[in-house]
């Protein structure tokens, strides 16, 4: 079979009024009809999130601007991995959220999950806890083999975990509260991402029990769209304060985009107090946890 009857076969077995997925359409229409629903009902979450989205490029745009002008510190070799790395944050930050405006917001909260991640060890990073290329596991190893493949794998785990211990874990030194609450919010992003089971309760507890019909289009739920706004607003606040190490040298993107990282950080603040004062301990375990683990000095630009 040539790839000429290979998709003469797909279109004349699949096809309805010679359409290729007419039933998706429907699936389709209902997407769009949710983002308009978001847009209309979640005006503060879109204001906050977009501006993030929109400061994220002008900070990677200016970082490269002054690359092109400066050309590149020879002081800082990590430095392309520094803005590659957040490249990489903002294109798969953008994936949650279109999966979030599309009602799929437990699917874009699983991948707030390496979000969270990236940006303690960034953290980490900043305090010198470690660096790139121990977090990348490749320290010591020249060439690219199975053998090495492995042992970065290995080595690399390990250096997640001693970092994730010292930033947020048992030897971190936060409070012990302060830690359980941590725990529970690391959890609840383990449980989606592996087996979907926050969405498989989403989407199939009423129905088993009779009191919805089964859905495959889009509809609203406010408790994945909560969890994803919530877990969002955390993790591009932790990246928001980690913006200014992008700076090759102090106070290389300007007073003006300080000032602007400023109002963005104390807006992510406000939206996470909001959460506090509704009693919700999460809240409060987390901003204790920017406090001190992601405050940075106000002249924060990239070392090594």
């Amino acid at each position: 079979m040539d790839v000429g009857e290979w998709q003469k076969r797909l279109e004349k077995t699949f096809s309805i009024d010679g359409i290729v997925g007419k039933r998706l359409l429907d699936i389709i229409d209902a997407e769009k009809t949710y983002g308009i629903h978001i847009a209309g009902t979640y005006h503060g979450h879109l204001v906050l999130i977009n501006a993030f989205f929109d400061f994220y490029i002008e900070t990677i745009q200016k970082a490269i601007k002054w690359i092109q002008e400066n050309g590149w510190p020879k002081n800082l070799p990590n430095y392309p991995v520094n803005i590659l790395q957040n490249v990489t944050n903002f294109k798969s930050f953008r994936a949650a959220d279109t999966l979030f405006i599309n009602e799929y917001p437990l699917d874009g909260y699983s991948l707030l999950r390496d979000l969270k991640d990236r940006a303690i060890f960034l953290g980490a990073i900043i305090h010198k806890l470690t660096n790139f290329s121990l977090l990348a596991g490749i320290t010591g190893l020249n060439t690219v083999s199975r053998e090495n493949m492995i042992k970065i794998i290995a080595t690399r785990k390990k250096e997640e975990q001693r970092v994730h211990d010292l930033m947020i874990g048992e030897k971190s030194s936060l409070p012990s509260d302060i830690v359980s609450e941590l725990k529970f919010w690391e959890k609840l992003f383990h449980e989606e991402v592996h087996g979907s089971k926050l969405t498989l309760a989403e989407v199939g507890v009423d129905w088993l029990k009779g009191k919805a019909p089964l859905h495959l289009e889009p509809i609203p739920n406010t408790t994945g769209m909560a969890m994803y706004m919530n877990r969002a607003s955390e993790v591009g606040w932790l990246l928001t304060r980690t913006f200014p190490f992008l700076q090759p040298v102090e106070n290389a993107f300007g007073e003006d985009w300080k000032s602007k990282q400023i109002i963005l950080d104390e807006s992510f603040r406000v939206m996470n107090q909001g959460l506090e004062k509704m009693g919700k301990k999460i809240a409060t375990a987390f901003i204790y946890f920017v406090d001190n683990k992601f405050s940075f000095p106000e002249n924060l630009h990239c070392s090594e």
